[in-house]
């Protein structure tokens, strides 16, 4: 993350997503009740051809939130009262990326938000470590040794990113599961709140009603009880 500022003249909080390892980022966010939140993520590079985002409410409220994707006054993609979603777009043109979430409908509940967003290249993969300069250049005791074990420099190299991708994807699913345990942990506490809530009131009218009960048929028994005259007559 490289800047981040508030607009004096509107309520969107603007932040600069910088170049991170790869072209993976992940953010867990809060967005304020009544508020309307943007973050930028700038794609100047024709090597990324498309743009993938997922994003999931772990906590605050009905776990709800509306979803905007856009580049400049252009929408892309648009949800509304979403516990999350995902979306995949073609990037046909450079730009500043904009990815927003809506709370404005929410008059006292804050939202906390897991989003990833993920740049592809032409053939779906990350940008990442490049396998293929590892041993680019090799001298002559590195491809002797190499062929002594059998392997060429190619099938290393296919190897070495194919390992490279089932780790991304791993990475990718304990993100998605780290966030569903948060968000989780969350509908529990929000449920025991409430249980806890209900569980005091029926106590307290249970209390309540055991002694009027108690009060009613005690004034039964007093001559000079007002409540007594009156149940008995």
């Amino acid at each position: 993350i490289t800047q981040m500022r508030f607009l004096p003249s509107s309520s969107i909080l603007l932040l600069t997503l910088g170049i991170a390892l790869g072209g993976e980022y992940d953010f867990t966010i809060e967005v304020p009740a009544g508020k309307f939140q943007c973050y930028f993520q700038t794609v100047d590079n024709t090597k990324y051809k498309t743009l993938e985002i997922d994003y999931q409410v772990i906590d605050g409220g009905d776990l709800n939130i509306n979803f905007m994707l856009m580049l400049g006054a252009n929408v892309l993609a648009q949800e509304a009262m979403k516990t999350d979603g995902s979306h995949k777009i073609e990037l046909k043109e450079s730009g500043d990326y904009q990815v927003c979430f809506d709370n404005s409908f929410s008059y006292q509940t804050r939202k906390v938000v897991f989003f990833e967003m993920f740049l592809f290249d032409n053939l779906g993969q990350l940008d990442e470590l490049d396998i293929g300069r590892i041993g680019a250049q090799p001298d002559g005791g590195f491809v002797k040794k190499m062929e002594e074990l059998g392997i060429s420099i190619e099938s290393f190299h296919a190897s070495a990113q194919r390992i490279k991708n089932e780790l991304n994807k791993v990475e990718y699913h304990q993100s998605l599961m780290r966030a569903h345990e948060a968000r989780d942990r969350a509908i529990m506490g929000a449920n025991l709140d409430r249980v806890t809530l209900w569980s005091i009131i029926h106590t307290v009218v249970l209390i309540g009603v055991g002694l009027i009960q108690v009060w009613m048929i005690r004034s039964l028994f007093e001559s000079n009880s007002k409540m007594g005259k009156m149940l008995r007559n």
